[in-house]
């Protein structure tokens, strides 16, 4: 999805996957949960950007959840849906639909 490979991503920071200018960001966003308890992402599905290794960014949905290890330390775990395949079926599906309303409704060749 990322374009990395296994050993390339394992060890790695995620925020080097954050689009949207969130990578610079990732780290004062863990010290301020982390400081406040203050939820913005962990525990809920939100859609935000993605980067790949070659810099180009796309859409996924995200869910966090935090996971408290057996030692009492705090670990989080992200699930990542791409929402690519859905944004072009929904661009198509509305062209579609402008298409169709545009033969019946415009006012090509009219009654």
């Amino acid at each position: 999805m990322f374009g990395y490979t296994r050993q390339e991503f394992l060890g790695s920071n995620v925020s080097m996957i954050c689009g949207g200018g969130h990578d610079k960001h990732h780290a004062d966003y863990m010290k301020h949960y982390l400081t406040t308890g203050e939820r913005h992402i962990i525990g809920r599905k939100r859609k935000v950007s993605a980067k790949r290794r070659d810099g180009s960014e796309f859409d996924v949905e995200l869910s966090v959840q935090e996971v408290v290890l057996s030692n009492g330390k705090k670990a989080f775990c992200g699930f990542l849906r791409d929402l690519t395949l859905q944004q072009k079926a929904r661009k198509t599906l509305q062209k579609q639909r402008q298409m169709i309303h545009g033969k019946f409704f415009g006012t090509e060749g009219g009654i």
